[in-house]
């Protein structure tokens, strides 16, 4: 323990809850930051929501796997150019 010292100006009796205090209150937090900001949380949470499936129409399904644009990116052939005026 290399935090050992911290014992000797602070009281284990006050310091250890204050700490567990300080872990409450930062749990509780973010859980009440996560339901006031969220619309899915709160029906997860309670049970009730259910998973939603996205389905396609069969027109997107059977569409040619060619027709997709390429993902790929080409380089530029040109080199970079150094700044220029900044020279001392």
């Amino acid at each position: 323990m290399n935090q050992g010292k911290i014992w000797l100006v602070v009281k284990p009796t006050v310091g250890l809850p204050l700490f567990l205090g300080g872990v409450t209150v930062i749990a509780l937090s973010v859980h009440a930051a996560i339901l006031t900001h969220t619309d899915w949380y709160p029906g997860y949470y309670s049970g009730k929501a259910k998973a939603k499936v996205a389905t396609a129409p069969a027109a997107e399904v059977t569409a040619p796997v060619a027709a997709a644009a390429p993902t790929t990116l080409i380089a530029s052939a040109e080199p970079a150019k150094a700044p220029t005026g900044t020279t001392k």
